[in-house]
């Protein structure tokens, strides 16, 4: 999930959904949404400069130290095919927020460091193109499956073929996304509340890499 409050080219990854939830709604799945998200950042620099940000969301009534370890083992796996300029870390404190309403609820802080570069020497793709991995929750809100994506810069043009990933190259990616969602660390696709209330978090199941590139159209400063 890339942000920045600084620089113009600041921008956020978070989980994106199409549709709202009532508290009706919220109320039919106690055993199945997360009722207190956690947000853990990770920072990026790309070749063009630093100021990315990626948002991601756990479950807070699990260790945030297993949470940013299985968070840290994902990325360090991608990272290989990233270009040697590419890199990432995972910020050491944050916040755990109320799933309906996004009331701050607590701080967490986890002191062991975790970063890593990309592994490939070559010539990097725009910061605005990036890889796409779209994750999949078993919750159904409004007859559609609650759905996040993140998005990854950095990528080198080496690992292209005709302008997409290769399918083997997603296939690979899609397995590193598949053993972060059934880690049991909670991670978690949060939509975020509507005028104070509506918000949940829905735990995820599954993970894939998209073969197509992704434009990252929106931004926030």
């Amino acid at each position: 999930m890339l942000e920045n409050a600084e620089a113009e080219r600041g921008q956020i990854l978070r989980g994106l959904l199409s549709f709202s939830v009532n508290s009706a709604q919220q109320a039919a799945f106690p055993d199945t949404l997360v009722h207190m998200p956690r947000e853990i950042l990770v920072d990026w620099t790309t070749p063009a400069g630093g100021g990315f940000r990626s948002v991601l969301y756990f479950d807070a009534a699990i260790a945030v130290a297993g949470q940013r370890a299985a968070l840290a083992t994902f990325l360090g796996d991608v990272d290989a095919i990233l270009e040697n300029d590419a890199a990432w870390s995972i910020e050491s404190t944050g916040r755990d927020v109320d799933s309906a309403t996004g009331t701050l609820l607590g701080l967490w802080s986890d002191s062991t460091p975790y970063g890593g570069t990309g592994g490939v020497s070559g010539e990097v793709v725009a910061d605005a193109t990036q890889m796409l991995f779209r994750w999949e929750t078993g919750v159904i809100i409004n007859g559609r499956f609650v759905t996040g994506r993140t998005f990854i810069p950095g990528l080198d043009r080496g690992g292209l073929v005709q302008g997409n990933l290769s399918t083997g190259l997603a296939a690979t990616l899609t397995g590193y996304a598949n053993t972060l969602a059934g880690s049991g660390v909670g991670f978690s696709i949060w939509h975020r509340p509507q005028g104070g209330s509506g918000g949940f978090s829905a735990p995820v199941d599954s993970g894939i890499c998209m073969t197509e590139l992704a434009v990252l159209r929106r931004r926030r400063k």
